[in-house]
């Protein structure tokens, strides 16, 4: 793999990763249009989601530490509402980590079709539009909507099926505020990214990448990345998440049409 496919597939790591247009639809036809070598495709794709993991750190690191602050502060108030948010992101992990434990043998056969990740891929276009038409009244997170957003984020293991635009999407469905949605949404991501990360690391052969060519590729995913959270962030406040829409949907006829 030369330094070029790395940065390129580094730079569609990070943006796709939490701009709503799914990252694993785009890798997957990606990589069957360059048909590269899986001995060296998944381990770089472990790096690369290390690579937007951090950035993820990075860009929710004053979030993630007021939050640690709140559960371990003296203030009663804010230590129970700390960690009544964190009940909610363990209580959303949940479908996620079932459908990925249960089902992962199924699901990376689904990464070798691109006609499925093409129809998904239209899917989420349509859930992304819908929101166009949805007024959210700011209804408190709760238990049951953690539970929605997290049964949204399971689905989303489907290639094809962008995390962050079903997760954000369900909130916003669910009435929830779209700057929480938003922020919930990731806060989710966290323990999930991670997680998935760490775990393809314990089973990839490293030793088969250029470890210029991988550096290059995580940190061009990592500033992707951190690039894409603040635009995700816009346009989920500014009422604008359906615009990605048509890209989902372009993308995915795109696919239909030409990837065979």
């Amino acid at each position: 793999m030369s330094l070029f496919d790395a940065v390129v597939l580094g730079a569609l790591q990070g943006l796709t990763e939490f701009l709503p247009v799914s990252s694993s639809g785009h890798l997957a036809i990606l990589e069957h249009i360059w048909r590269l070598d899986p001995a060296v495709r998944l381990p770089l794709a472990t790096l690369l989601h290390l690579g937007t993991a951090g950035a993820m750190l990075v860009y929710f690191g004053k979030r993630l530490a007021r939050l640690g602050g709140d559960c371990f502060g003296r203030d009663r108030l804010r230590r129970r509402q700390g960690w009544r948010l964190v009940g909610f992101i363990v209580v959303g992990s949940v479908p996620a980590a079932i459908v990925g434990l249960l089902l992962h043998d199924r699901i990376e056969v689904a990464f070798a079709s691109p006609m499925l990740v093409a129809a998904m891929l239209l899917v989420t276009g349509i859930l992304l539009f819908g929101t166009w038409f949805v007024k959210t009244d700011g209804r408190p997170l709760g238990w049951s909507r953690a539970i929605v957003i997290g049964i949204a984020q399971a689905i989303a293991i489907l290639p094809g099926i962008s995390r962050s635009g079903a997760t954000i999407a369900a909130g916003v469905y669910s009435g929830v505020g779209r700057e929480e949605s938003f922020e919930f949404s990731f806060l989710l991501a966290v323990p999930a990214i991670l997680g998935a990360a760490l775990l393809e690391l314990r089973n990839s052969e490293l030793s088969a990448l250029n470890p210029m060519t991988a550096a290059a590729g995580v940190l061009v995913a990592l500033m992707s990345g951190i690039l894409a959270l603040a635009l995700l962030k816009r346009a989920v406040v500014g009422r604008r998440l359906y615009l990605f829409a048509f890209y989902c949907w372009l993308a995915g006829l795109g696919a239909l049409v030409f990837v065979r």
